[in-house]
């Protein structure tokens, strides 16, 4: 067999974000990886994806170009008659830095115009998607709607040209305050004018700055319209603006699109929002990406850890949609594997699907993941996985100390984030004492990333001193109930959306 050694996306380095603005998209490192497993990789000029044939599936294996997929197993050894679980870890990145064929773009710019987005407010989010309307290249699609207790069509699905955009800006300045919320109602209009438009990149941006009044309000809701978007081949970003948004309703949304999430604490930073977000989609290297997992027989299922996905018998897929330079996205699985005697046992046959817009063709690349089982026990935890792993439990402690410090319990919210944070540096000891040499900046990042998540909500959860009250004395402050604890909030909900790509 002929072997193939490539470069892979070294782990995942979780993102802190700025002072007024939480973007969610992290950032990553490239590093140098060992044989790699059978992959077959690229695309030939004509569209057909080329096999490449390497070296035994082993326990990782990595391969593409335009989009990297690295594929690793938490375990390289499992006990005989053990309980036989492990995880199987999967990150997608962005190799190119540009494409050669840019796509073309669909987007739909979703605007919450109740009472709540009075004055500058309003003014400035119409100012963003004015400069994301300026920031689309002539060919590109845009559709508006504004919304209130109901969605009205502000600009029907057209294409830029010099024509065009002095309408299009003209349409959207002329929007009006109007009612209640319903940030649904302006969701399903958003789709349903993206589809009147096919071959494009497609996005949607969602902004709003309230609580959800009307329509759809609960999280289940909202996370089914959020995958029916993505079924439908459409991100979507969110954009919460001030402090009085419902910060779990947009994350949600973001994440089960596979789109981004921000929090403007300032409404004057709304227009450098859009133009980043635009300017970000405009420049797609990659979209319609779509992960699988193949499970050999015996091999079960246990549970996916923060991805939407869906399952066609033995394959498990994960819909990942648009890549921009720079991006990684991280798919987790914990399966269990047949341990009732010696040997190597598959595990799984992985494939990434694609339109490769640096060379304007579908791709395809992937490769298998083997496990050995063994009379002499399991091996250590792999140390990339584990970092992975801990991110998921770390955000998990984020958001119930959130919670506990919404309820006015900040003392609960810090002990919460204490034994997390103790639990990180036993964890990024034992990862930087046995992980592999290649991968341990890699690591070591991520721990580090994570541990200050902890320590700034840690710091922003602490008690307010107590204030006089009028009968006399003091009395003991809510502090979820000041603008720097429900800033807090929001800021801490992107941050856990971050650590769960």
């Amino acid at each position: 067999m002929k072997s193939s050694r490539v470069a892979v996306l070294a782990v995942l380095g979780m993102s802190l974000t700025g002072a007024s603005v939480y973007a969610v998209t992290p950032d990553g490192g490239f590093g140098i990886a060992a044989e790699a497993a059978t992959v077959f990789a690229s695309s030939s000029a004509s569209g057909a994806a080329a096999q490449v044939e390497a070296t035994e599936a082993t326990s990782e294996m990595s391969a593409g170009t335009t989009l990297r997929i690295e594929g690793r197993l938490a375990h390289k050894t499992l006990a005989k008659a053990g309980g036989g679980e492990t995880y199987v870890m999967l990150e997608v990145a962005s190799g190119a830095t540009t494409a050669q064929a840019r796509a073309p773009v669909n987007l739909a710019i979703v605007v919450d115009r109740s009472g709540s987005m009075k004055g500058t407010r309003l003014r400035n989010a119409l100012q963003g998607a004015v400069t994301a309307v300026d920031r689309l290249n002539d060919g590109d699609t845009v559709s508006v709607v504004a919304f209130d207790s109901r969605p009205a069509v502000v600009v029907a699905p057209t294409a830029i040209d010099a024509a065009s955009r002095g309408r299009i800006r003209s349409d959207i300045q002329g929007i009006q305050l109007g009612g209640d919320t319903c940030i649904s109602c302006g969701i399903d209009q958003g789709l349903t004018l993206l589809e009147r438009t096919s071959g494009r990149v497609n996005r949607m941006i969602v902004l709003s700055d309230g609580e959800a009044t009307a329509g759809v309000r609960d999280l289940p809701g909202f996370r089914s319209i959020a995958q029916q978007a993505t079924a439908r081949g459409t991100s979507i970003t969110t954009i919460g603006v001030d402090v009085d948004y419902n910060e779990r309703i947009l994350s949600t949304i973001a994440l089960d699109s596979n789109g981004r999430h921000y929090f403007v604490a300032n409404d004057a930073s709304l227009e450098t929002v859009f133009d980043t977000e635009t300017q970000s989609l405009t420049t797609a290297v990659a979209s319609n990406a779509e992960a699988s997992v193949e499970l050999p027989p015996g091999v079960e299922l246990v549970r996916v850890v923060d991805r939407t996905f869906r399952r066609v018998g033995n394959r498990v897929i994960f819909p990942l949609g648009v890549f921009t330079a720079g991006d990684t996205k991280s798919v987790l699985m914990q399966v269990r594997v047949p341990a009732d005697r010696e040997g190597q046992v598959p595990v799984a046959d992985i494939d990434l699907t694609f339109r490769d817009h640096t060379t304007n063709v579908d791709a395809r690349c992937g490769g298998k993941l083997t496990v050995a089982v063994s009379a002499a026990g399991a091996s250590e935890q792999d140390s990339v996985v584990a970092a992975r792993v801990s991110r998921t439990a770390t955000a998990d402690a984020l958001k119930e100390a959130n919670e506990l410090f919404k309820q006015g319990r900040a003392a609960d919210a810090r002990k919460k984030l204490e034994d997390r944070s103790r639990a990180l540096d036993g964890a990024a000891k034992t990862a930087k004492a046995k992980g592999p040499f290649n991968k341990a900046d890699d690591v070591g990042k991520d721990f580090a990333a994570q541990q200050a998540v902890v320590q700034k909500a840690e710091i922003s959860f602490a008690t307010p001193p107590a204030t006089p009250s009028p009968g006399g004395g003091t009395a003991a402050p809510d502090p979820f109930q000041s603008r720097t604890g429900k800033e807090a909030v929001k800021q801490h909900a992107a941050d856990e959306l971050n650590m769960r790509r």
